[in-house]
């Protein structure tokens, strides 16, 4: 079950800020990978057709676990876009820059796509149970189909990537900094996959 807090003490416990009469929301969004697209696949034309996220992870506030079923969501930090839609755009640009999936389209492309990927985000919280050591939590189910015709063909892979990585400090920038170092290790671990799996198609 999840429970919500007032605000005032939502912010002063996560900010540290409590003295400060004036709150001010934060909103954050992922970040893009700095390297060139490097499309090492000439062929393939990969279309990213949805990012889901669970329900109990949709909410633009940031969502912080302080017991084993206790969620709190922070009214002062947030997703500045619907967290679907920022991890989309980031996803997209670290499947474009590894080159190993070839082309990937943005939405509403003319190109019609050989390979579809499906994402489905299943964990997206600041792990707050051990107060020493916060930590930010994602996990990641990615799918990718061959298609012709419209026909969906053989799964090309199927993974599950969970990624913790410690938060420097108690805030919501450090948060969010955890989870583009969690995100971008998942994308390294999926672009590997395919590679290996795939070597035979370049």
């Amino acid at each position: 079950m999840r429970s919500f807090p007032p605000m005032l003490v939502a912010a002063a416990m996560f900010c540290g800020c409590a003295s400060d009469p004036v709150w001010k929301r934060q909103v954050f969004s992922f970040s893009q990978p700095a390297d060139p697209a490097t499309t090492k696949v000439q062929s393939n034309i990969l279309a990213l057709n949805r990012v889901t996220i669970s329900p109990l992870f949709q909410s633009r506030s940031f969502t912080y676990r302080k017991a084993e079923n206790s969620y709190e969501e922070d009214p002062y930090a947030g997703f500045l876009i619907p967290p679907e839609r920022a991890l989309a755009e980031s996803i997209r640009g670290w499947l474009r820059a590894s080159g190993v999936f070839g082309r990937v389209v943005d939405p509403g492309s003319g190109l019609t796509p050989t390979l579809i990927a499906e994402v489905s985000v299943n964990e997206l919280y600041g792990d707050l149970r051990n107060a020493a050591q916060p930590i930010g939590t994602m996990e990641i189910h990615f799918i990718c189909y061959q298609v012709k015709d419209e026909v969906p063909g053989r799964i090309v892979v199927d993974k599950v990537c969970t990624r913790e990585t410690p938060m420097t400090r108690k805030t919501p920038g450090a948060l969010m900094a955890a989870w583009d170092a969690d995100l971008r290790q998942i994308m390294d671990e999926i672009n590997s996959a395919y590679a290996k799996a795939n070597s035979n198609d370049r």
